[in-house]
């Protein structure tokens, strides 16, 4: 019963769970033997669509990365609002680009999206003199199932119609 549990908490879970939420969930006081449910369930998915994985953040059900660029294109992105759309395509098109050029460019409620793109991993920021320099993460192109390279293509083909 736990590892239903477990597995029905991941799939309904828009983000990755810690282990302390899902022995919450389950009741079970041992993590012990939830890390033994989560490692069947990771075995469970062997061979299949999702997988089940532990990312840096908690466990969490996702897409095969071998056939994620085939079905990338059916989600619409609905948990990026259009503000933090605009700032990411921003930092696609001028990877690495300053903080100080996207507020430049779409003003103060910037810093919330790019705030928001940090959290989820999607950008980081390294400090260079007076400001921040934004680039892409690897968690970007799992999440949007391509490689950069080819979404920068996109933008551009995009931009120039």
């Amino acid at each position: 019963m736990h590892k239903k549990i477990v597995e029905a908490a991941l799939f309904m879970s828009s983000k990755p769970m810690e282990l302390n939420q899902l022995a919450k969930i389950t009741g079970l006081n041992s993590l012990g033997y939830l890390k033994e449910v989560l490692t069947e369930l990771e075995n469970d998915y062997k061979d299949r669509g999702m997988q089940i994985v532990k990312t840096p953040m908690g466990w969490e059900m996702q897409v095969n990365q071998e056939i994620l660029p085939k079905v990338a294109h059916l989600t619409p992105y609905s948990n990026l609002s259009e503000g933090c759309k605009r700032t990411l395509a921003l930092v696609v098109y001028k990877e690495p680009v300053k903080q100080s050029e996207v507020i430049k460019i779409q003003g103060n409620k910037a810093y919330s999206y790019i705030k928001t793109l940090i959290k989820m991993g999607l950008i980081k920021t390294y400090k260079e003199g007076h400001t921040k320099v934004l680039k892409l993460t690897q968690e970007f192109e799992r999440y949007f199932g391509e490689e950069k390279a080819r979404i920068k293509e996109q933008l551009d083909s995009e931009l120039k119609k």
